[in-house]
């Protein structure tokens, strides 16, 4: 199969990443894949490998023709059996190609709580309802978020797929990976350290981990919270921290391409998030035995169990969010013991086997009913 897999811009966040793992992954099952994005890719270019990496290098507006014509113009050079379409934008201009090519085979990866993008009855939820009629299939990141499409958009539950993201296995050691953090943040390595990855947008909620995290420091002292991430509130978080004299506590790492040996050094994941699909950063750090604190939202739960493998809190309570951190950092065998479960469940149900097979016979049916 040619598959064309777009993005908005090849950029090293949540959607985009798993696109450019699944390119590799169908690479090396021998299809010809195209990772294409639609905008201008930022410094640090997301690269899949094994296959053609493009950017349409369109304007970033409420539509662009010419980015339209640029996008049709590829479809007809490359040819492609399937357009999996990963973020909202590509939805759109994937969909306005089909409607001058009506044969085109899209599938649309859904991965956030659609009904979060537009008030009910606006004029956003019809356009987007009329999008996704053309649409040959949906596939979802979680249950959730899977139900609250259908709901949403009315759309046909028997064209949609759930197909849990494929979480790659990297085995790093503990210690050496904290004394390399603790070397180049300049802190002692035997403190707790707490990890967080996550643009710097609103829904990520940073202000509220920082005010957990300072109710923890009156328990645990030495403890230290590191930001993986970049995004528009970057500079304004870090200037809070630095006003407050907490930049010997929280460290800020910017954009790093290799999370997963910083996860590994670190001992709990924290997530405060307010929007949420199933976040594949609560994977990773399970992949590398870290129990996760979390808020319930979206499909936070899904992967999240409480009591299992991390602490699930109901509601954005501070002092609570506080008291599920230090439980875990003082209880060190209960959290080594989360720290197996979670990684024995991610293993299990986001294997990148299961994930590939699944993407692959998708695409079958939807080639197999067009014949």
């Amino acid at each position: 199969m040619v598959i064309l897999q777009l993005v908005t811009k090849r950029q090293y966040r949540g959607a985009e990443v798993f696109a450019a793992e699944l390119s590799g992954l169908l690479a090396d099952a021998g299809h010809t894949v195209y990772f294409a994005g639609l905008y201008k890719a930022p410094a640090n270019t997301l690269t899949a490998r094994s296959v053609v990496n493009i950017d349409l290098d369109g304007s970033k507006s409420p539509f662009s023709v010419g980015l339209l014509f640029k996008l049709i113009k590829l479809i007809k050079k490359i040819k492609p059996d399937i357009i999996q379409a990963n973020g909202s934008d590509t939805l759109k201009y994937a969909v306005f190609a089909k409607l001058v090519n009506p044969r085109l085979n899209i599938v649309y990866r859904n991965i956030s709580m659609v009904s979060s993008w537009a008030k009910e009855d606006s004029w956003k939820r019809t356009f987007n309802r009329f999008l996704f009629k053309k649409v040959n299939r949906v596939t979802s990141v979680g249950q959730q978020s899977l139900e609250d499409l259908v709901k949403t958009y009315q759309y046909p539950v028997a064209k949609t797929k759930l197909i849990r993201r494929g979480i790659p296995s990297f085995c790093f050691d503990q210690v050496s990976e904290r004394k390399k953090i603790a070397a180049e943040f300049g802190f002692n390595a035997s403190s707790p350290l707490i990890i967080h990855i996550g643009q710097f947008s609103d829904e990520k909620n940073h202000p509220f981990l920082i005010e957990s995290f300072q109710k923890v420091l009156l328990t645990i002292g030495n403890a230290k919270l590191l930001f993986i991430g970049e995004g528009k509130n970057f500079q304004a978080i870090q200037t809070f921290v630095n006003d407050n004299k907490l930049d010997q506590a929280i460290f800020f790492a910017g954009h790093r391409e290799g999370v997963q040996q910083l996860l590994a050094g670190s001992d709990l994941f924290i997530m405060g998030s307010t929007i949420e699909g199933v976040p594949g950063v609560v994977l990773e750090a399970g992949m590398q035995s870290l129990p996760t604190v979390a808020v319930k939202a979206g499909g936070v739960g899904e992967v999240v169990i409480d009591g299992e493998t991390g602490l699930l809190l109901l509601n954005h309570h501070a002092d609570q969010f506080a008291a599920a951190i230090v439980t875990l950092l003082q209880q060190t065998a209960l959290r080594k013991e989360m720290g197996a479960n979670a990684k024995k469940f991610v293993e299990q149900h986001y294997s990148l086997r299961q994930c590939l097979d699944a993407f692959e016979i998708l695409y079958k049916d939807i080639l197999d009913e067009k014949n």
